[in-house]
């Protein structure tokens, strides 16, 4: 009886139901406590070993060849907190946004430059372990580094050497006044790099402009003579006082130095560092300056040769612009920045003695296309660092004949020589006209080991297939046309004539020809590149 009461009285019985209320909150209470503290925790820890795993990888990513290494010195420089490498891979990344972001990193490669790491690292449980019956919960983080070296590179960058005042002729007119250089100067100035970094700061000075960068600087109007005096500060000696004697003479015309000049990812440097130089051709650079420089670009040029009998070579010379956004010199990191010559254009008139007291009129037009070079492989791991460039010669045509002043001066027109009377006798005449166009468009690839960076060596891309000596050539490919008007002159011997005295000529034309496009930093089915600097060891994360 007793019993059955007090099960009966159970259910109305409130006694100990705070325990039972209590056993049945704890749980909850642990539960809460486990996602505010744990959760919590662990999204902590999560956060700091992300910012381990950011800066290993982009320590990895600098130091190839011993990224594990690299990446173990950063994780014991923050803690001794059980941090582990779980993975560490060497790849390829591609920085391109037409690619998904998860597959620009691939594993592997022959020369990677980027690397994936993986961390994980022990967090302790506070009241997650009554739920989970474990101490602990394992973090784990991933970062990639990629390693982006930046290069500078220009093309037609050869010193040219000094042939009957050529130079002085040309430089002459690109300044609009007298200039009188001698062997010594030429080939100092020929032979001298400047830092294109402190050329660019020596401007901003020139200009008055100290508050702006080296790219803002370069994208603001200068003159010559401003030009030149801030080559001649950043260069010293002999150089210097050159590049001053010039600057004085030099017309004030007006030119923007970013046409030719593109800084990259140096653009935002407001000082020039001399233990990071990015060294370019002095003569290059000043010629490239001094192009921009003439608006109407084309020069009138009156030659001294040793061709037979004395006579004078007349020269128009035709400098055109490269395309735009194709500058002469580049500093980039990526591979889609191409540098271009500009297209030139020769038209030479010589007058040339024979025995026959008459004299062989030469005119020989010529046009230089422009070359193009992009960085087709930027290699900075290992000890042999180089870059890579693919560079491409247009097509040059060398012809006997004559040209109009508007079909010349027309760069969008293509030369079309017409036949041009090259003999004149009282009752017999010979018109002439020949053509080599020299045409191999495929890329070439030029290798510039670190050493040879450092050096400043010049490379050259030959096309293939050029005739050596262009005026020999169209003097032996001659297509003549012999009028006799009633005296009995042989036209063979006419032909001949023609011939022989074009043959003889020909040496000294090609000394012509060779002075103003080396001068110019051009050559027939030729291009010559520099890569003025590579810098690697940036790293950023992706």
């Amino acid at each position: 009886m007793p019993q059955t009461y007090r099960l009966s009285a159970l259910p109305c019985d409130r006694r100990g139901g705070v325990s039972v209320l209590t056993a049945f909150a704890m749980t909850m209470l642990i539960g809460s406590a486990a996602f505010a503290v744990d959760i919590g925790s662990l999204y902590l820890d999560r956060r700091q070993l992300q910012g381990i795993a950011d800066a290993a990888a982009l320590a990895a990513a600098a130091h190839p060849g011993a990224e594990r290494a690299a990446a173990e010195r950063i994780i014991a420089a923050n803690c001794d907190c059980g941090i582990a490498i779980a993975a560490l891979q060497p790849g390829r990344y591609t920085p391109d946004s037409a690619v998904a972001a998860e597959q620009r990193f691939v594993a592997g490669g022959v020369s990677p430059n980027a690397v994936r790491i993986r961390l994980t690292r022990p967090s302790p449980l506070y009241f997650g372990s009554f739920l989970t019956g474990r101490s602990h919960s394992v973090v784990a983080v991933t970062a990639t580094g990629a390693r982006r070296g930046y290069a500078a590179f220009s093309l037609g960058s050869r010193v040219a050497a000094l042939r009957g005042g050529v130079p002085n002729a040309l430089l002459s007119a690109l300044t609009g006044s007298r200039v009188e250089l001698s062997l010594m100067d030429y080939q100092a100035l020929a032979s001298a790099d400047v830092d294109l970094l402190a050329f660019s700061e020596a401007l901003r000075t020139e200009l008055h402009a100290d508050a702006l960068t080296f790219g803002e600087t370069l994208d603001m109007q200068a003159t010559l003579p401003q030009v030149l005096s801030a080559l001649a500060r950043a260069s010293d000696g002999q150089v210097a006082d050159t590049l001053e004697a010039i600057a004085d003479k030099a017309l004030p015309r007006a030119l923007i130095p970013s046409r030719a000049i593109d800084l990259g990812p140096r653009a935002s440097s407001i000082r020039a560092d001399a233990a990071d130089r990015v060294d370019v051709n002095l003569m290059s650079l000043m010629q490239a300056m001094l192009a921009l420089g003439n608006a109407n670009r084309q020069l009138e040029l009156a030659l001294a040769s040793d061709l037979p009998g004395g006579s004078a070579i007349n020269v128009a010379l035709l400098i055109g612009e490269p395309p735009a956004q194709s500058p002469l010199i580049a500093v980039t990191d990526d591979q889609d920045v191409v540098v271009r010559t500009a297209q030139v254009r020769l038209k030479i008139v010589s007058r040339i003695a024979t025995p026959l007291l008459t004299s062989v009129e030469l005119p020989i037009v010529a046009e230089l296309g422009s070359a193009a070079a992009r960085i087709s492989d930027m290699d900075c791991g290992g000890s042999d660092q180089g870059v890579t460039l693919a560079v491409t010669t247009s097509p040059a045509t060398f012809a006997i004949g004559t040209v109009n002043d508007g079909d010349f001066a027309n760069m969008q027109r293509p030369l079309a020589p017409q036949m041009a009377r090259v003999l004149r006798l009282p009752l017999a005449s010979v018109d002439a006209r020949a053509q080599l166009t020299l045409a191999d468009q495929s890329e070439k690839s030029l290798a510039f080991s670190r050493a040879e960076i450092a050096a400043g060596t010049v490379k050259t891309v030959e096309s293939r297939g050029l005739a050596g000596g262009a005026a020999r050539s169209l003097a032996r490919d001659m297509d003549l046309r012999v009028n006799l008007l009633g005296l009995g002159l042989n036209a063979g011997a006419l032909t001949s004539l023609v011939g022989e005295t074009v043959g003889a000529a020909a040496p000294a034309l090609d000394g012509v020809i060779e002075g103003l496009t080396g001068v110019l930093g051009l050559h027939l089915g030729e291009a010559d590149a520099r890569v003025n600097a590579l810098r690697c060891g940036r790293t950023r994360l992706v």
